[in-house]
């Protein structure tokens, strides 16, 4: 008798794990299927156009340098992984036209005015934003 509740509670077990693993890989199947894919071309204005947005909230950034094409998510907002350069220091971040998360950058002090900030792009190519 012993041995079959032991039984049923292995059975038990491992259906709650197989359970966690289905909904855990649905999950991202359905956040990828939600995502959306945007053209070279759109891609890269919303790079240029998120580059100006963040420096303008953080004129202390010398380089952002995105990492990935970037996509729109379910909700309808454009985002990518980039590193955002700051006196020589790399912040990883995933930052779009009006907003960013990631690693803590540095506010800058009061009045400060920022230099020209380089933008490297996904597809390879760069540009200064002033």
């Amino acid at each position: 008798m012993v041995s079959m509740k032991r039984g049923r509670e292995v059975v038990a077990r491992v259906a709650v794990i197989a359970a966690l693993i289905a909904a855990l890989s649905g999950c991202s199947l359905i956040g990828d299927a939600l995502k959306q894919k945007t053209t070279p071309a759109e891609n890269r204005e919303y790079q240029r156009i998120t580059a100006q947005n963040q420096h303008s909230r953080w004129p202390n950034m010398d380089e952002i340098t995105f990492t990935q094409e970037g996509s729109i998510d379910g909700s309808g907002t454009w985002a990518a992984n980039a590193i955002v350069t700051i006196d020589g220091k790399d912040y990883d971040r995933i930052i779009g036209p009006y907003s960013g998360i990631g690693d803590d950058i540095p506010v800058p002090s009061p009045g400060f005015v920022g230099g020209p900030l380089t933008v490297h792009y996904s597809d390879g190519t760069s540009e200064v934003i002033r």
